[in-house]
């Protein structure tokens, strides 16, 4: 896959003036995976379509494929260490905001290196297929569960998320080949989550897996499974920006159901956005 430099040369003839402002900013900027689409269009003094132009110009599918293959290039360029990353106990709000976003940043590079788009396929086709989806998470990985879990209500049947444990295997003791588990665990291996999954793999249930441990109890008993990375810093476990992945990674399953739902799921999402919208002022 070319660079982002590469891209540029290749389309260098059809550049326009003011797609030149934005490259020419990216490439001075620090950090420029860090600009949203509007602070790059405010510091390049274009106006936020002729990024979109440029992104699309340059054959990134979006502003945030643009963002992670800078960062990806620039962490290959100067690798940064975790310790270089890591927050220190005289490090200001502001510099810890940063340091956050640089963790975050590479953590999205480093998956997204790992990822498997075949397991990702699988899993979206088997959302689709599902009669009945269920969201299993323990603590912080039961936060993910929920956010999943809402996201994907909108679009319509019968969508539960569970963090409750004796709540899990009853669910579990019930499935068939027509539900689905969406398991989320850092380690892989708490043991209430291991168990009912394969509560729910013997009775027939798909099991899909988001962890950091391929190697873990809980990857093993997977129909799928996608993997973030993280580097853990001395004063953070990387759990805590692994957690940002995993939403990241939810994002994306819940964008491409929809994506494939069709009319049917938007009027779905529809009829989902009316309802909120009616409990507001």
């Amino acid at each position: 896959m070319n660079s982002f430099q590469e891209r540029v040369e290749n389309k260098k003839k059809s550049l326009t003036a003011t797609e030149e402002k934005i490259i020419a900013q990216l490439q001075k900027h620090e950090k420029p995976f860090l600009l949203s689409m509007n602070e790059l269009a405010m510091l390049s003094e274009v106006s936020e379509p002729s990024v979109v132009r440029l992104y699309k110009k340059l054959e990134y599918s979006s502003y945030q494929e643009l963002k992670v293959a800078l960062a990806q290039e620039l962490a290959d360029l100067k690798p940064s260490s975790p310790e270089a990353i890591d927050i220190m106990p005289e490090d200001t709000a502001d510099v810890i905001f940063e340091k956050i976003g640089d963790q975050f940043f590479q953590a999205m590079a480093l998956t997204k290196d790992t990822l498997n788009i075949e397991s990702i396929e699988s899993a979206i086709n088997q959302i689709i297929d599902a009669n009945r989806l269920y969201f299993f998470g323990q603590g912080l990985s039961g936060t993910i569960a929920e956010d999943g879990a809402h996201k994907f209500m909108r679009l319509g049947g019968m969508t539960i998320s569970v963090k409750d444990p004796h709540y899990q295997a009853i669910y579990a003791s019930h499935m068939n080949e027509k539900d689905m588990v969406v398991a989320i665990s850092h380690s892989g291996e708490t043991i209430d989550i291991i168990n009912v999954c394969e509560m729910a793999h013997a009775n027939g249930a798909f099991v899909l897996v988001i962890t950091s441990n391929k190697m873990a109890t809980l990857a093993k008993l997977a129909d799928c499974i996608l993997v973030t990375q993280a580097h853990e810093t001395t004063r953070q476990s990387d759990a805590m920006i692994s957690r940002m992945v995993q939403l990241a990674l939810m994002d994306t399953l819940y964008t491409r159901v929809a994506a494939e739902s069709g009319g049917e799921g938007k009027r779905n999402l529809n009829r989902s956005r009316l309802a909120v919208t009616r409990m507001k002022k």
